[in-house]
């Protein structure tokens, strides 16, 4: 009674977690040469997160937060700043380890 349910269910989707975990950890992204020297000028804590903003003067900080979705708010709030003012820019939401978790661009 039990076996089909580990067959069917259990099975594969052990075998699909397994696949992406080997996926993220053998195929990394690189970190682009201004966010490297970004977080080396100012390192973030652990656990936390940094919201920046990339334009035609570069990538500025616009803050560091405990929480994600502090750092995702601050991103977006300055994202309608830029689209009320006709700018282009894009706003990204880091981790402690310089890794890209949001993107949005105005």
């Amino acid at each position: 009674m039990f076996m089909p349910l580990i067959y069917w269910i259990v099975l594969p989707m052990l075998l699909g977690w397994l696949v992406i975990r080997w996926i993220q950890r053998s195929s990394p992204r690189p970190v682009p040469p201004d966010v490297a020297e970004l977080f080396a000028r100012r390192p973030l804590e652990r656990r936390w997160f940094r919201a920046a903003r990339r334009d035609h003067k570069g990538l500025r900080p616009l803050g560091d937060f405990e929480k994600q979705p502090e750092a995702v708010d601050a991103a977006y709030a300055d994202k309608e700043r830029a689209q009320a003012a006709g700018e282009n820019a894009q706003f990204l939401v880091f981790n402690d380890k310089a890794e890209l978790l949001e993107e949005v661009d105005s």
